[in-house]
C-alpha cells in the first residue's frame, strides 16, 4: 500500500529527528509496538479515525495507551501529529517511517508468496536468493497462498521470480492451446 505525501514527510521528518537524537532504534521500536497495538485492536483504529471524537480526546487516549512505553520523541511527535489534525494518519506514517528506516539502512523489501508454509531451511535458501537478486540486504514479507498449487513467487523491487506450479501450468496451456505451428490450407 502507497503511502500519502503527508505520511512520508511526516515519517521522513521524524525519522530525521530520531537520526540527529540518536534515537532511531528507540524510535522504530515505538513505531513497531503502535502498529501491533493498533493491528490489533479494532476499537482503537475505529476512534483514531473518527471524525467525531476530538483530537483532544484522541490525545487522552494515545497518552494513556502509550506515553509510559513511547521515548520523548515518539510522544511528542504523537502529539504534534494529532495537534495538527492528521491523527488518522498515524498507521500510514508509521509504515512510512518503517520503509524510511529500511531505505535509510539499505534493506530492500521483498515479498514470498509460497503454496504451503516454508520450513527454515528453504526460507533461508530463498532469502539467499533474494539477496542476491537484490544485490544487498532483503526484508522478507511471506504469505501463503494456497491456489498457486505449489511452488512460490518471489519478488523484490520490480523483479519477480515465479516458480509457482499455477505458472507452469497456465504456460503450458498456453502452449497446448497454440496451434501457430499448424500450417494454414488455402481453399481455392
Amino acid at each position: 500500500m502507497a503511502n500519502s505525501k503527508a505520511a512520508d514527510r511526516y515519517a521522513k521528518s521524524l525519522y530525521q529527528l530520531a537520526k540527529e537524537n540518536g534515537t532511531v532504534e528507540a524510535v522504530l521500536a515505538d513505531i513497531q509496538y503502535y502498529q501491533s497495538v493498533v493491528s490489533d485492536n479494532r476499537e482503537l483504529q475505529s476512534v483514531i479515525s473518527s471524525p467525531i471524537i476530538p483530537g483532544a480526546k484522541k490525545q487522552a487516549i494515545l497518552d494513556a495507551i502509550f506515553t509510559s512505553r513511547f521515548q520523548k520523541t515518539t510522544s511528542l511527535f504523537f502529539k504534534l501529529v494529532v495537534s495538527k489534525g492528521r491523527e488518522k494518519e498515524l498507521t500510514e506514517i508509521a509504515s512510512a517511517f518503517i520503509h524510511e528506516d529500511k531505505r535509510q539502512k539499505g534493506i530492500k523489501e521483498g515479498k514470498l508468496v509460497s503454496a504451503a508454509p516454508l520450513t527454515d531451511s528453504l526460507r533461508t535458501s530463498l532469502i539467499a536468493k533474494a539477496e542476491q537478486m537484490a544485490g544487498g540486504k532483503v526484508s522478507i514479507t511471506e504469505k501463503v497462498d494456497p491456489s498457486l498449487i505449489g511452488g512460490y513467487v518471489l519478488t523484490v523491487s520490480d523483479v519477480q521470480f515465479d516458480e509457482s506450479v499455477q505458472t507452469k501450468l497456465t504456460k503450458l496451456r498456453e502452449q497446448l492451446l497454440d496451434t501457430s505451428y499448424i500450417p494454414k490450407i488455402d481453399l481455392i
